[in-house]
């Protein structure tokens, strides 16, 4: 059996793992773009400041390939699928494959600015290459702008902080890390990143630029303002890659649409995993991309297993985020901006610390905790559960005891013990 898998991050190196425990023989070929073998993507922030090490980032070292007879070609562009000879091409070369897995990740999205595209200070921040740029750029005179202040934008602000003169972070939302913060938290997580010397430009975004030299020298705002710089990073989000899908006549609609528990496509021999896909949300059946590394191994996995003539299936999908900036620490989980009459939430601050929990009815469905993260496990058990809180102990806003239930379980009849 020929397994081909195209992309070398969190899915495909967990397709590759879990075809090699369930098939001990067939040939595995990973395909990347990449110069680098799989590594740690939300590690590069951290490579960034100095505080890891290029060979740290690694996820596995070079003999465990070779051990496990999984061959990573790198520097390999994709170009075409052949669903009717079973082929992929890269450059003058064919792979055949039995069997094929998607997991081509996601791109950088690029909003239009003028005389910003093909400046050679307007850099990504997405993957080890684009950040190793962004270092050799990085000086103690430069004046930066990150356009975005989610999650991507704000490790390359912090980073760049550790470094640059300045860094200014202009975001068309309203509030930071809008996508995992509700609006009381993020003023207090503003606050503490304005602190660490980060200017916010929020409701507001770069429109063109000032140009010398084929440099950019100043941006300008949406508002008038002129900011003046040396580094732009574009950051604003990412989309799916999903372009050789689409021309291989697979099902796509924003992202690859498959089978939410096998991850097969409409292709029956193609599989598709992690950031180019479509996601079923478990909370509130919603579809949507979901790129988030726990989400790209899981269905990575549960994709090599099926293309091995394994069983497994995912387990359900929602989004959870562990992240800290400045010893400030956040975990969110779940439905964070859930609108409904059905929603409701409870929030509790001491001092630095906050707590929202948002439910559904008699269940937990999302929480923000920002320097109260001692329960975030059992937070995460119950939403993963979708437990009944009337079966836990205690106030849920302190220590809930997960395991302790009001209701009694029936005693089995026939062994005499009881069910748990």
């Amino acid at each position: 059996m020929k397994y081909l898998i195209i992309g070398a991050s969190a899915a495909g190196l967990a397709a590759a793992e879990r075809i090699r425990n369930e098939d001990k023989s067939g040939e595995i070929t990973i395909l990347t773009r990449e110069a680098y073998l799989p590594y740690s993507r939300p590690s590069i922030s951290y490579y960034l400041k100095g505080v890891t090490a290029q060979k740290d980032m690694f996820l596995r070292k070079a003999a465990y390939y070779k051990e496990k007879k999984i061959n990573i070609v790198t520097d390999t562009e994709v170009t075409k699928i052949n669903t009717d000879k079973k082929t992929v091409r890269a450059g003058r070369r064919e792979y055949p494959y039995d069997k094929l897995c998607l997991a081509t990740g996601s791109k950088p999205f690029v909003p239009p600015m003028k005389n910003v595209e093909g400046c050679k200070n307007a850099l990504t921040f997405l993957d080890l290459g684009a950040v190793k740029q962004v270092k050799k750029a990085a000086k103690a005179d430069t004046r930066a702008v990150v356009i975005g202040a989610g999650l991507i934008g704000m490790k390359a602000a912090e980073g760049l902080s550790k470094i640059c003169k300045s860094v200014d972070v202009v975001e068309l939302a309203p509030r930071v890390l809008p996508s995992i913060l509700d609006e009381k938290s993020a003023k207090s997580v503003k606050a503490y990143l304005e602190a660490n010397s980060i200017r916010f430009h929020l409701g507001n975004t770069v429109v063109s630029a000032e140009t010398k030299n084929g440099a950019i020298t100043k941006v300008h705002l949406k508002n008038g303002e002129k900011l003046p710089c040396d580094l732009l990073i574009l950051a604003v989000g990412v989309r799916p890659e999903t372009e050789l899908a689409e021309k291989a006549g697979l099902a796509v609609n924003r992202g690859i649409i498959t089978n939410p528990k096998t991850m097969q496509t409409s292709n029956k021999d193609i599989y598709a995993a992690g950031d180019c896909t479509v996601s079923v949300d478990m909370l509130d059946g919603s579809k949507k991309i979901i790129a988030l590394w726990p989400n790209a191994v899981q269905q990575g996995t549960a994709a090599g297993s099926q293309m091995a003539g394994g069983s497994m299936e995912t387990g359900g999908t929602y989004s959870v985020n562990a992240i800290d900036f400045y010893g400030l620490r956040i975990c969110t989980c779940g439905l964070i901006n859930a609108v409904g009459e059905q929603y409701s939430d409870r929030i509790k601050t001491d001092g630095d610390s906050y707590k929202r929990l948002i439910f559904e009815g008699g269940r937990l469905v999302g929480f923000v905790l920002i320097n109260a993260s001692e329960n975030a496990g059992i937070y995460t058990s119950l939403i993963a559960n979708q437990t009944d809180l009337a079966e836990i102990q205690g106030d849920i806003m302190d220590t809930p005891s997960l395991f302790m239930f009001r209701k009694q379980v029936r005693t089995d009849k026939l062994t005499g013990g009881a069910a748990l």
